[in-house]
């Protein structure tokens, strides 16, 4: 069900209009359900050396996958803290920029170190999801890290507010997603949304992070 209000505030533009559904909503349920981490790994390319969409990454974030006791795969999300100048209270991936010396997926590994604590060791990053443009130039490699088991996380309390475990399933189920076409200089762009998902609670996923989670399921249930 619905939540009557999401934490997150979204600046909708006038003339903002609903997009149409998610490609999975006509799928049948066996299709989007019981969703498992070896699915999700086999969807995703693997990564090849020099991967012509990388090299022009600036930021990386680790999309960070473990299957639960029942084999569903759980995707961990994070909810920004309000203290941050960009972003805060925003339901995100662990990412940031990525520094001299490393790679992009270097980059995604350390990151989600920092901010919830996953050590390099727990993580195999199998595959690139996408890469994905932002405002000023930024190009986001978001990359799939499956986990060896339900991890124990340590937030680093000045970047992360708290973690979300959320099933694959459950943001493919009816209503759990939608796409919005806003007005920009004269054109449309499209603008994704998850929310109402049992583990989100009243958080709403928009933005650079729901286009991630977008690619990877339509990746997901075309496999």
């Amino acid at each position: 069900m619905q939540p009557a209000a999401y934490r997150q505030r979204v600046p909708r533009p006038a003339g903002s209009r609903i997009g149409p559904p998610p490609p999975w909503a006509s799928l049948p349920s066996e299709r989007r359900s019981r969703i498992t981490v070896g699915r999700v790994a086999a969807a995703v390319a693997p990564l090849g050396p020099g991967a012509p969409q990388m090299r022009a990454a600036n930021a990386a974030v680790l999309v960070p996958v473990f299957a639960s006791a029942s084999g569903e795969a759980i995707v961990l999300l994070t909810r920004r803290s309000e203290r941050l100048e960009r972003d805060p209270g925003h339901i995100a991936f662990p990412g940031g920029l990525v520094e001299p010396g490393e790679s992009p997926a270097e980059a995604a590994v350390r990151e989600a170190g920092e901010e919830i604590g996953l050590g390099s060791g727990e993580v195999e990053v199998v595959g690139l999801v996408g890469v994905v443009g932002r405002a000023a130039g930024e190009r986001i490699a978001a990359f799939l890290g499956v986990l060896r088991r339900r991890p124990l996380l340590v937030l680093n309390r000045s970047e992360v507010e708290s973690v979300h475990e959320v099933a694959m399933a459950e943001l493919l189920a009816d209503g759990a997603a939608w796409q919005e076409r806003w007005p920009a200089e004269g054109l449309e762009r499209t603008v994704h949304f998850f929310g109402g998902a049992a583990g989100l609670g009243d958080d709403l996923v928009w933005g650079v992070s729901a286009r991630i989670l977008w690619q990877l399921l339509e990746r997901v249930v075309a496999a």
